[in-house]
C-alpha cells in the first residue's frame, strides 16, 4: 500500500476542517482567528511533510475552493478576496518559523515569499491545467 498521498489533495479531515470553519462565515473578507486556528493545524500537521511545498499550496487552494463551493459561499469578487486572504494566512503558517518583516514578506533561505495577492486561490481553468492526471509539458 502506498502511504503518499493523491497528489494536490489534503486528507479528508483537513478538507472538513476547513468545510467547518466556512460554514456561516460572514460577508466580511476578514479571516477570524478560529479559521486561522484550522490553517495553522493544518500547516503543522505530518501531511506537511509528504508534499513538496509547492504542491501542499496547490492541495490547500484546491481544498479552500472546494470547501467553498460545499457550504454555499457564491463566486463574487468578496470571495475570492476572502479565499486570497486565507491563502496568505496558510503561507503566513507554514512559513512561520521564517523571519519577517513587516510588509508581508517572508524570508526563508534567502529567498523572499510575498503573501500579498499574487497567491489568489485556483480558478477552474487553473484546476484543469494543474489536475493530478495532467500530463507535464516539455
Amino acid at each position: 500500500m502506498n502511504s503518499q498521498l493523491p497528489r494536490w489533495r489534503l486528507p479528508a479531515s483537513h478538507q472538513e476542517s476547513l468545510r467547518r470553519a466556512l460554514v456561516g462565515r460572514s460577508d466580511d473578507v476578514v479571516v477570524s482567528s478560529e479559521q486561522r486556528a484550522v490553517i495553522r493545524q493544518i500547516c503543522s500537521s505530518p501531511e506537511r511533510h509528504r508534499f513538496e511545498p509547492e504542491d501542499f499550496l496547490i492541495a490547500f487552494k484546491l481544498a479552500i475552493v472546494d470547501a467553498a463551493n460545499e457550504v454555499g459561499i457564491p463566486p463574487s469578487p468578496d470571495r475570492n478576496e476572502f479565499l486570497a486572504r486565507l491563502v496568505t494566512i496558510y503561507i503566513e503558517e507554514f512559513y512561520r518559523g521564517s523571519l519577517a518583516d513587516g510588509d508581508g514578506t517572508s524570508h526563508q533561505n534567502g529567498q523572499s515569499l510575498n503573501t500579498g495577492n499574487s497567491f489568489l486561490p485556483l480558478t477552474n481553468s487553473d484546476v484543469a491545467r494543474t489536475s493530478p492526471d495532467a500530463r507535464p509539458s516539455i
